[in-house]
């Protein structure tokens, strides 16, 4: 009886995780057009939320990368977001003083479908299909950390 009801409620969150990437980097695409980059941020960082918030386990292992910085480049909208994590959460915020650790470049959908779990960390990273520099360790761990989920 558990097994079938956490069958079904992962077939549900797949369903909505197939409908939200694709409606999330076209709106994303359209919105940077036209809405400054602060605004963009919120917004990113409410699907954000809505990520780390529906995967408790994700959040718990996020500690582990306490206060890294991410900056992720995405080159389909020739825009830059830093990611922070705290406390188990990632921030998103578009301007920041501090040189990353890591820095994340590549197509919003790719890094929404890592986030989503829709997308393999290694076969995006080694296909170069999202380029990783900065801390090794830091980005390996990261991506380990999406392996897991």
């Amino acid at each position: 009886m558990k097994s079938e009801v956490r069958s079904r409620t992962q077939e549900a969150r797949n369903k909505i995780q197939e409908k939200i990437l694709p409606l999330a980097s076209r709106l994303l695409s359209l919105a940077s057009r036209v809405i400054p980059l602060w605004i963009e941020a919120i917004g990113m960082g409410a699907v954000m939320g809505a990520v780390v918030d529906g995967n408790k386990r994700f959040k718990e292992r996020l500690k582990e990368i306490d206060n890294k910085v991410f900056l992720f480049e995405a080159v389909d909208l020739n825009k830059k977001f830093y990611l922070r994590i705290k406390d188990g959460d990632i921030k998103i915020i578009p301007h920041l003083a501090k040189e990353p650790d890591v820095v994340m470049k590549g197509e919003t959908k790719v890094f929404f479908g890592l986030l989503l779990g829709k997308e393999d960390p290694d076969t995006v990273f080694f296909s170069r299909r999202l380029e990783i520099s900065g801390d090794t360790a830091a980005a390996i761990h990261f991506k380990n950390i999406l392996n897991s989920m």
